[in-house]
């Protein structure tokens, strides 16, 4: 008798474990994660590494990204980011989504990058017009939050802006989350929903060590 109540627990035990990889794996599936480019640069005493993203007004036009959701707004090629512990990420992000406007202006300033600054197509910025911002690029735990300009409406089309800063990652390995901070998942509740909450979109991990 208790044979088969151990078989019997042990088969649901497996039947859970195998649902909960089904769940996990399959219908949320987990994009592949990039690692920085090195480069042969240093900067404050530190080795210098690249990275390349663009954001884009929905990832299937730009056949890339998650094919579960192909008219998401989103980061490409993906948000899952790998960077060596005590290094200089050099970010270049090559924005071509439209104007969405900061509801918090706090979000306008650029914080938590080398001398608290970006560039915008080659022009040295401190903070942006909150009215102008398309999209963040922000790291609570790390303290780096950069406003990304966005495409105006009567820009020639494929137009795109380019951001640049620079921010120090840990000694230490370590798992930061990372997202956008203007709500800009048209369709839900506050614009709030959506890819604002999903990784892979615009939210990512970035993953120090």
């Amino acid at each position: 008798m208790r044979s088969r109540i151990w078989l019997l627990v042990g088969g649901v035990v497996v039947f859970g474990v195998l649902v909960g990889f089904f769940v996990t794996r399959f219908l949320n599936p987990v994009p592949p994660q990039i690692a920085a480019t090195t480069t042969s640069n240093t900067l404050q005493g530190r080795p210098v590494v690249d990275f390349n993203l663009t954001t884009v007004a929905a990832v299937g036009t730009a056949g890339q990204g998650n094919g579960e959701h192909p008219n998401w707004v989103g980061y490409l090629p993906t948000t899952y980011l790998k960077v060596p512990a005590g290094s200089v990420v050099h970010m270049t992000i090559d924005q071509e989504d439209g104007q969405t406007g900061l509801r918090n202006e706090y979000f306008g300033l650029v914080r938590g990058t080398i001398n608290d600054q970006m560039t915008v197509d080659g022009k040295v910025m401190g903070a942006l017009d909150p009215s102008l911002a398309a999209h963040t690029f922000t790291i609570p735990d790390l303290g780096v939050s950069v406003p990304l300009e966005g495409v105006a409406d009567n820009a020639p089309a494929n137009a795109m802006i380019v951001v640049q800063f620079n921010f120090v990652v840990p000694n230490k390995p370590g798992l930061f989350r990372w997202q956008c901070f203007v709500p800009c998942a048209a369709g839900t509740l506050y614009g709030n929903g959506g890819p604002m909450q999903t990784l892979g979109y615009m939210a990512g991990e970035l993953q120090v060590g």
